[in-house]
């Protein structure tokens, strides 16, 4: 029995294995198309969900909720206006900063002579690069200390816009958050179900009215319909709060620890909880939660690296 879960275990491995190599190959040959057709799908998706909870909490469920002449619908106006702001905003300085190798200056694309031993060779730039900057076979290039590419932003997540990326995670968390308040309360005011489900009301409904329907094709009625709707949207406000949040909690993880996505294992660069997220979100790391556009200078340039022998270090090969 043994045996044959070992040899099933081999034969998975061996599958992900040939499937990761197909998508790489794909990824190699058709880049340029994959770059054109995923990324601007990628952005005009997310900027469609945020402009529809927008519209969807402002005018439906706010009103409902306040009266739309009083001082509480204006303040959350004015609350929605700073989230959509700074989530905006974060996005479009997550695609404008270049975090690439070769977008240094001229005079720091060469190591000095006491930095010359801790940069390494890129095999697909065929160039020596600093410390943490590893290929993207997507931007076709070396990014700075590379965390992931998103295809969100359409382009790297490294050393030089990571802070927008983990600005924009914490503004979207909390406008699902925000969003998930007033949905549960304007349902739990109108004695609404919260999670709708079609098929218990399909059961709840007399069966000859529910065939009835089905076969005239009569429309449901306006409170029904309303009933599936809002729990829909319940749904997906959930299911956007989960996932906002959770790489939330994993940039925060990483950056605390100093390590990155692309080398989960790897903290010989871990300088300390304070200086690791200094790092990451600049000398002003608080303040960048009030606007993308505050200046928060990092400690380096992003080729200065202090590594620690005594760490662990899960360096993958470039």
């Amino acid at each position: 029995m043994a045996k044959i879960f070992v040899r099933l275990l081999w034969k998975m491995l061996r599958v992900v294995v040939w499937v990761e190599q197909l998508v790489w190959r794909c990824i190699s040959a058709h880049r340029v198309r994959i770059v054109q057709i995923v990324h601007p799908l990628s952005v005009i998706l997310m900027l469609l969900a945020i402009g529809f909870f927008v519209i969807y909490e402002l005018f439906y469920i706010l009103p409902e909720c306040s009266d739309v002449s009083g001082v509480y619908y204006k303040f959350h106006c004015l609350f929605m206006m700073f989230l959509l702001h700074n989530i905006i905003g974060n996005m479009v300085m997550c695609w404008r900063t270049d975090t690439s190798f070769v977008g240094l200056p001229l005079d720091r694309l060469n190591p000095t002579p006491a930095e010359a031993h801790l940069w390494h060779l890129c095999t697909h730039c065929q160039m020596l690069v600093p410390p943490r900057a590893w290929h993207c076979r997507l931007c076709n290039c070396c990014m700075l200390k590379r965390d992931h590419h998103c295809n969100v932003t359409g382009n790297c997540i490294g050393h030089a816009n990571q802070r927008y990326f983990v600005g924009l995670l914490l503004h979207l968390s909390l406008g699902c958050c925000t969003a998930l308040t007033y949905n549960v309360y304007h349902l739990f005011s109108q004695h609404s179900q919260m999670f709708s489900d079609p098929i218990q009301i399909s059961m709840d409904l007399d069966t000859s009215n529910l065939m009835n329907m089905l076969f005239t094709h009569k429309p449901l009625s306006p409170q029904l319909s309303w009933m599936l709707i809002t729990g829909g949207i319940l749904k997906l406000n959930i299911f956007a709060l989960v996932l906002a949040c959770a790489h939330l909690i994993i940039q925060l993880y990483m950056a605390s620890r100093g390590s990155c996505l692309y080398c989960v294992y790897d903290r010989s660069y871990d300088l300390g909880f304070w200086n690791n997220m200094q790092t990451v979100l600049g000398k002003r790391m608080f303040w960048i939660a009030l606007s993308p556009f505050v200046s928060s200078p990092l400690p380096h340039d992003g080729t200065q690296w202090l590594a620690d022998p005594h760490k662990p270090s899960g360096k993958k090969p470039v």
